[in-house]
């Protein structure tokens, strides 16, 4: 009889399985790029110039400032998790506004003569 072995994952796979679990995993900077680019994208949907760029310009802040945390060694296993929970978070926000800001579209500012 042969003894029993343990069939091994693909990384992908153990990965859903420790978040399944409830255990942290690192980060995946696929992971990281692809939340940036959803709120980048959902920051330029609000139709207001004033509050897209500054969602923009805050987004790209955000992540900055994280990434050369990350980059020095200083944001642990706790601190990605956390900060990928506070991107998903703003990211609903930001997608709530655009399409609320797709409703409520402002008329152009004209000059009286």
């Amino acid at each position: 009889l042969k003894p029993a072995t343990r069939p091994i994952l693909p990384a992908a796979a153990k990965r859903g399985l420790a978040v399944v679990l409830g255990q942290m995993a690192a980060l995946q900077p696929a992971e990281l790029n692809r939340l940036y680019r959803q709120m980048l994208r959902a920051a330029g949907s609000i139709t207001d110039y004033n509050f897209r760029s500054y969602f923009q310009r805050r987004s790209r802040e955000d992540f900055r400032v994280f990434a050369s945390r990350w980059h020095r060694g200083e944001a642990d296993v706790s601190a990605q998790e956390e900060f990928m929970r506070e991107g998903q978070t703003k990211l609903e926000m930001l997608k709530r506004q655009g399409a609320l800001s797709q409703l409520y579209k402002a008329a152009p500012l004209r000059s009286i003569r």
